[in-house]
């Protein structure tokens, strides 16, 4: 059992090393949306939080816009707009660019 244990180890470690240092491509977009509460604000973070590539997010209720960071290799607009609009709020995309490139910690 140690043994399996620490060959687990070993290749989980490995494949850390391997992966590290290497650049990810990001982008932001910003969608318009429907929201209209404080209540459909949590629910769209929560919800977009868990989305696979979203790195960060950022969701106002002032100008009805979810501004996204995203992995490139992980997802994309489409994907991310069509999440937004699975939670039953409209989502059109107004600013996508890309974001400099960095290095995985």
């Amino acid at each position: 059992m140690k043994k399996t244990f620490a060959i687990l180890a070993a290749a989980i470690l490995s494949a850390a090393l391997l992966t590290s240092g290497k650049p990810v491509d990001k982008r932001q977009v910003t969608f318009v949306t429907s929201i209209e509460c404080k209540k459909c604000v949590e629910k769209v973070r929560e919800n977009m939080s868990f989305e696979k590539g979203v790195e960060d997010l950022e969701v106002t209720l002032d100008d009805q816009t979810v501004k996204i960071t995203y992995n490139t290799a992980k997802t994309d607009t489409t994907k991310l707009g069509a999440a937004i609009r699975k939670l039953g709020y409209t989502a059109k995309v107004v600013k996508d660019t890309p974001t400099p490139a960095s290095k995985r910690p």
